[in-house]
């Protein structure tokens, strides 16, 4: 056993020969910082105002960002919204909040190019409390097989060594040290100190009321009590900047000799504006955010604003999360990871906007997947996401190149000038293009994506309706009549099933209202480009009356059919004797089986299809022109006998189709 690990360990450092050389150099002594923090924070920090804005705006922002929790599950990440290791990152020690402490974590880094985090609690297993050390009082113990075997912390003469695993080191890269990193006020320390000494230099002109030195000259020579006495005299009365202005009464035979500066010796402004910005681009900050309001580095502040987050704040708390998620997550269990969204930073709104619209649009014209669309605005994938849209103006090509043929390209007459009369045959024309493979598949997958989203809320749904149904046996007892009490329960839930299946609707059929308006649009080549916009904003008012009705139709279905299984579900059970967890346990298995997928689909499918056919039809009657419409049906195992039988009935916009007997304005509603 001794001699493997022995093996292992002489393995290890031969796997790294620079490591072994680094170590006998120090062998076990402290590795000393290279430059002394305390000085640093004195002469940058806490004289150079530059230097406090810097770090301070940079630090308060990291602070800023929320911190995400997330598991990963299969193939799925999920948020964690409740976790001990959130409690200790909001609270990580009796002194200090979340803010505080991730805003002195920051400051830390950016002043001495190190920062360190004590994880205190049992010797193993998750810590109870972090710590972020002062870097001055702070050196590294060289050694063991780690490369590093521990920190030394100092306080008044006594040094606490503390195991390397219980420290959390960041540091920033220097090229020049083994140990220790290289922070932005070390690189800035000549123009920092250059800033100082001209606060200094004003400072003291201001004292001597804006004027340089000057020199009283005797025409005759002074004796040494003479000479004293005059520098007395003048130092006593006359220096300083209370004194200013005040009238001198000199002895003897004197003249004053004033020591000028040239106006370019003089231009200290145009040199501190260029030691500012020198400052702020060591520290990454634009100078807008610090007080600059005269260098226009940015067209505007909240682009300055955006670019710094992109630039400096994101990629220094990415630094931090990166060592949490490397040393202190795994103490709290796996698959799990700290992240954050840059949905939820306000200054980077607008560029999560123009991602959304990016995406958005490149689905639409169907040049990338719905999969492809969710990774750029960070979403995960979904089944079924490799779909694409067709959009219908498009003119589906073979791989020659060749246009594929609907049969009436012979029949086209361009010599018609009249807008309505050319969409008139145009529409008649559409209507046999309908029938083409290609335009049904287009509808189809178009449909594809909304039923996939619908199916998913709808399925949400039904395991909250699940939690209430089954709240009620925690009270329920021998004389609870279970059968009303699920009722009511169920009935409780029509509103939010009302919210669910109108948000369906009302994004299905704009959606397809919109496309189909488009269509005809393209095809006619005689209305205004916003006329969409006006029609459908006057149709608006009967498109919600109507999918009110319809919804509240819908989910009367739902829920009857619900309490209808339920009911069955319940006088079996009751029937064999069963007790009320047995029969609790029934109602949870229908939610949760076959039945819950399967019914969400057949519910997704039926509102989508007939959303989207809504929509196709207000779509074309916003349009103003004489259409017809005709009934396409898609000849598959789930299309119904009288539908198959329907399929080619022409009708005008606003007469009914005969569908065995029954009317309907459109398939699925009547």
């Amino acid at each position: 056993m001794v001699r493997r690990f022995s093996i292992m360990r002489w393995l290890r450092f031969k796997a790294s020969v620079t490591a072994a050389a680094i170590l006998q150099t120090f062998t076990g002594n402290p590795a000393w910082t290279p430059a002394r923090f305390d000085k640093l924070a004195e002469e940058g920090f806490n004289r150079n105002v530059w230097v406090y804005r810097c770090v301070m705006v940079t630090a308060q922002h990291v602070a800023s960002v929320p911190l995400l929790l997330y598991q990963q599950k299969r193939k799925k990440r999920v948020e964690v919204e409740e976790h001990p290791l959130l409690d200790l990152l909001n609270k990580p020690n009796p002194l200090q909040s979340r803010n505080e402490f991730m805003e002195s974590w920051a400051a830390f880094l950016l002043l001495s190019g190190n920062s360190y985090i004590e994880m205190n609690g049992p010797t193993r297993g998750a810590p109870t409390e972090l710590w972020a050390w002062r870097p001055d009082r702070t050196t590294i113990i060289p050694g063991g097989d780690n490369f590093i075997q521990a920190y030394r912390y100092s306080v008044n003469g006594r040094n606490i060594d503390v195991p390397a695993e219980k420290i959390i080191h960041s540091k920033f890269f220097a090229p020049l040290d083994d140990f220790y990193g290289l922070g932005p006020i070390q690189v800035a320390a000549r123009v920092i100190d250059q800033d100082n000494a001209a606060n200094t230099w004003n400072a003291s002109l201001l004292q001597n009321s804006g004027r340089p030195s000057g020199a009283f000259l005797a025409k005759k020579p002074l004796n040494d009590k003479q000479f004293e006495r005059t520098k007395y005299q003048l130092r006593q009365e006359y220096a300083g900047a209370s004194k200013a202005g005040k009238i001198m009464l000199l002895e003897g035979d004197v003249d004053w000799k004033e020591m000028s500066l040239s106006p370019k010796d003089m231009d200290f402004i145009e040199s501190k504006k260029m030691s500012r910005l020198e400052i702020c681009a060591a520290f990454g900050v634009p100078p807008e955010l610090v007080g600059d309001r005269e260098h226009a580095t940015y067209s505007n502040y909240k682009e300055a604003r955006a670019s710094f987050y992109m630039e400096t704040v994101l990629p220094l708390l990415d630094k931090l999360i990166d060592k949490l998620n490397a040393q202190l997550i795994p103490l709290f269990g796996d698959n799990l990871t700290l992240a954050y969204d840059t949905d939820q930073i306000p200054a980077l709104q607008e560029n999560s906007e123009v991602k959304w619209t990016r995406a958005i649009e490149a689905l639409k014209t169907g040049l990338i997947s719905f999969d492809e669309a969710r990774h750029m605005v960070g979403y995960e994938s979904i089944s079924g996401g490799n779909a694409r849209l067709i959009p219908a103006t498009f003119i589906q090509v073979d791989e020659e190149g060749a246009s594929i043929s609907t049969g009436d390209e012979g029949n086209q007459d361009d010599t018609i000038q009249d807008p309505m009369k050319r969409a008139e045959m145009i529409f008649t024309k559409a209507a046999s293009a309908l029938k083409t493979k290609q335009f049904i598949d287009s509808i189809e997958k178009r449909r594809e994506g909304f039923i996939k989203s619908a199916e998913q809320i709808i399925r949400k749904r039904f395991a909250a309706e699940k939690k209430a149904v089954l709240k009620i046996f925690d009270t329920a007892g021998e004389s609870t009549d279970i059968v009303a009490a699920i009722e009511k329960a169920i009935d409780s839930q029509r509103k939010e099933w009302e919210k669910t299946l109108t948000a369906i609707w009302m994004a299905t059929t704009e959606e397809f209202a919109k496309n189909e308006f488009e269509r005809l649009n393209s095809q006619s080549k005689g209305m205004q480009a916003k006329f969409f916009d006006q029609e459908f904003a006057v149709l608006n008012t009967i498109i919600q009356k109507y999918i009110f009705d319809v919804v509240a139709d819908a989910v009367t279905k739902v829920t009857k059919f619900t309490k209808e299984l339920l009911k069955h579900v319940i006088g079996e059970g009751v029937a064999k004797g069963e007790s009320l967890l047995k029969i609790a346990k029934r109602i949870e298995n229908v939610y949760t089986g076959d039945f819950d997928k399967n019914r969400s689909i057949t519910i997704a499918r039926t509102e989508v299809i007939s959303a989207s056919n809504y929509g196709n039809h207000m779509g074309a009657k916003a349009t103003g022109l004489p259409l017809e419409k005709e009934w396409i049906a898609v000849l598959d195992s789930r299309t119904r006998d009288d539908h198959a039988e329907t399929n080619g009935q022409v009708r005008d916009m606003e007469d009914y189709y005969d569908i065995g007997g029954e009317k309907a304005m459109y398939p699925r509603r009547p």
